[in-house]
């Protein structure tokens, strides 16, 4: 008899679970189950190859942009920072190049992965400041200073686009190790390292607790003005290092070159676990949320349903993502039960708090 009644919360526990967190490998499950039905090639060996390889420089962005996120924050910039670090990482090798005869070593590769990872942090840390030291709010603070990275971008650039990067530095897309590119690994690293600092750090655990309160965690003696603007520094150096991993895999880019990632991650991560409102986050549930987003749009493709409609349908997940967050997180109804039974004799009332 006692295992029956234990039983039944166990279940409601287990539905429960599937319901908050469980939700993202469903989805990508159907995902895969009706494209294949659609286009037997989706589930190809080489369309699987093609979408853990274009995977990579997204998982790489989502890692940086749990950190923002679950720390209560939101980073619309960094798609124009990825085109900041992408393209004066590429105009700073031409011209080494083209001042040492066309060639560039490999420590100067990995001057510009240094340069790249610190431009980036260093716009991040930027945006982290004027949030937290004038509470300002992230989203409105950010749009703004996506405009100034987007007018410098264009400005440095003047609207061109630049191609044929050195061969040292796609090493990092070229080099296969064991069937797959170096930066298929390099994302994995990401994966693993931000797991192991949300949910195995000091620092990871005061993220979490401004992204639950902010108020809270500062009584506590967390300083969270300089967390927050640490989780903002560091999304944008993650996002510096996938700018340089998406440079290397497509060997060009523009001023329009990393624009638009900031929305796949940004669904992605609601879509994996990670709340809005921040204070916690599934690292796991986020990758398997850029799946979600590549599958989509590998699978409109094959079924030939058109690149424009991806854009519309991406806007609906979001839509989407959103208000299941949102019903997720309502807050429940305290039921306060008053233990002295009435005068007449009946059932102790329930009262709604």
């Amino acid at each position: 008899m006692e295992n029956r009644k234990s039983l039944g919360p166990r279940l409601k526990s287990a539905a429960g679970y599937a319901w908050r967190e469980g939700t993202v490998y469903f989805v990508l499950a159907f995902l895969v189950i009706m494209f294949t039905i659609i286009n037997p090639r989706f589930f190809s060996s080489r369309n699987i190859y093609n979408l853990i390889t274009e995977s990579s420089h997204y998982i790489i962005a989502g890692m940086g942009i749990s950190f923002v996120m679950i720390g209560g924050g939101i980073d619309l910039s960094v798609g124009y920072e990825m085109a900041m670090v992408s393209t004066t990482s590429f105009i700073l090798m031409s011209n080494y190049a083209a001042a040492h005869g066309g060639q560039v070593p490999a420590w100067f590769i990995l001057v510009i992965f240094a340069w790249g990872i610190f431009l980036g942090f260093m716009m991040g840390m930027l945006n982290g400041v004027i949030c937290a030291k004038l509470k300002l709010f992230p989203l409105i603070v950010t749009i703004a200073t996506s405009e100034v990275f987007k007018g410098l971008c264009y400005t440095i650039t003047s609207s061109k686009t630049y191609s044929g990067l050195p061969a040292g530095f796609r090493t990092l897309y070229t080099t296969k190790i064991l069937g797959l590119p170096m930066d298929v690994y390099l994302a994995l690293i990401c994966v693993i390292l931000t797991w192991f600092v949300l949910n195995k750090t000091h620092f990871g655990r005061d993220v979490l607790a401004v992204g639950g309160n902010p108020e809270c965690a500062r009584l506590s003696g967390i300083k969270a003005d300089w967390v927050q603007i640490l989780t903002f520094a560091i999304t944008g150096g993650v996002f510096g290092l996938a700018a340089l991993d998406m440079m290397a895999h497509q060997n060009m880019t523009s001023a329009t070159s990393g624009p638009g990632t900031e929305f796949t991650c940004l669904t992605a991560a609601i879509i994996g676990g990670i709340s809005m409102t921040g204070g916690k986050g599934n690292v796991v549930g986020l990758v398997a949320g850029i799946f979600v987003m590549q599958i989509i749009s590998n699978g409109m493709q094959l079924a030939g349903w058109g690149a424009y409609l991806q854009y519309a349908v991406k806007g609906i997940i979001l839509l989407a993502a959103i208000s299941f967050d949102a019903l997720k997180n309502r807050p429940r109804p305290v039921v306060r039960v008053h233990n002295d039974p009435p005068a007449d004799g009946g059932e102790p009332q329930k009262e709604a708090a």
